[in-house]
């Protein structure tokens, strides 16, 4: 009866980002997606400034922000594959949380 108790008290918890980062690698994970997140959007931006720094030519620089978006790339999927489950958790429970909601103001 205590187990059962417990089980339900864990199916009902909602995850929070604390969940997800609850070792100092997941924390360091965490870090590495959210920098990865930074050179997916901001290649452009970080690429061009890169390229204006060295004095590149305008070909040259497009490259330096397809390596910038591809380095972005390697690093969320780096990221993903040990935070994976957990981020698809949470996830999921923001989701029920939203349409429970929605289904209880019905009523």
């Amino acid at each position: 009866m205590i187990e059962q108790d417990k089980n339900d008290k864990a199916a009902t918890r909602v995850r929070t980002i604390r969940d997800l980062a609850n070792t100092p690698f997941k924390r360091a994970m965490l870090v590495v997606q959210i920098a990865s997140y930074v050179l997916i959007v901001g290649s452009p931006l970080i690429g061009g400034a890169i390229g204006r720094s060295l004095g590149l030519k305008a070909s040259h620089t497009g490259g330096v922000i397809l390596g910038v978006f591809i380095a972005g790339e390697v690093l969320f999927y780096g990221s993903l594959a040990f935070l994976g489950k957990e981020v698809v958790l949470i996830l999921r429970d923001k989701m029920k949380h939203w349409f429970k909601r929605k289904n209880s103001s019905k009523e």
